[in-house]
């Protein structure tokens, strides 16, 4: 995606889209329902199944541009060197990568611990995260100590304040808006 032109290139970015733009009710009911008739539901299984929709084609759009950063002729290179495909991905590509990879990967996990829906639709009675348990304290009948609800709610905004500030120490969000005005004005 990040460096050919084919027929349909639009039509897969806005599928790949999809995931991340609509919210995660619209298709988290018919997952879970077919995580439930494959008996998947209730399993840790399940939930990282769950996660997985939204998470793969946000990792996709995140690494695009870092793919893209990459230059062709360096892979040339050490094709040219004898490396072979295997090699030029792990010692090459992987390494020159590396940055977008733990942005990517933190960004997803910010963007998980936040998914409330999935988790809530397909994990049992026994499993729980910090969202549903906070949702859970928050909206259930019965008499909470305001105090425990505040303190979930902070650990949660701690805990992403963190991974957030740690995923633009890898990133600078300015220079990916840079490069995609710079492929649409050409």
């Amino acid at each position: 995606l990040a460096r050919r032109d084919f027929p349909g290139k639009r039509l897969v970015m806005l599928l790949l889209l999809l995931p991340v733009v609509l919210p995660p009710i619209t298709y988290g009911i018919p997952l879970a329902t077919v995580l439930y008739k494959f008996h998947l539901a209730g399993t840790m299984t399940g939930v990282i199944a769950a996660n997985l929709v939204p998470a793969l084609p946000f990792v996709v759009l995140v690494m695009t541009p870092f793919v893209e950063q990459i230059d062709t002729n360096v892979e040339s290179a050490a094709r040219m060197c004898g490396a072979k495909t295997r090699q030029v991905f792990s010692r090459v590509l992987v390494p020159l990568l590396l940055p977008g990879i733990l942005a990517a990967g933190i960004l997803v996990l910010v963007r998980t611990v936040a998914m409330f829906e999935l988790t809530f639709l397909v994990a049992d009675a026994d499993s729980q995260t910090l969202i549903v348990a906070l949702y859970s304290a928050a909206f259930t009948p019965g008499i909470r100590a305001a105090q425990a609800i505040d303190a979930m709610a902070v650990i949660y905004m701690a805990l992403s304040a963190i991974l957030l500030v740690i995923a633009l120490m890898f990133v600078n969000p300015t220079q990916i808006v840079a490069q995609v005005r710079e492929q649409t004005s050409e």
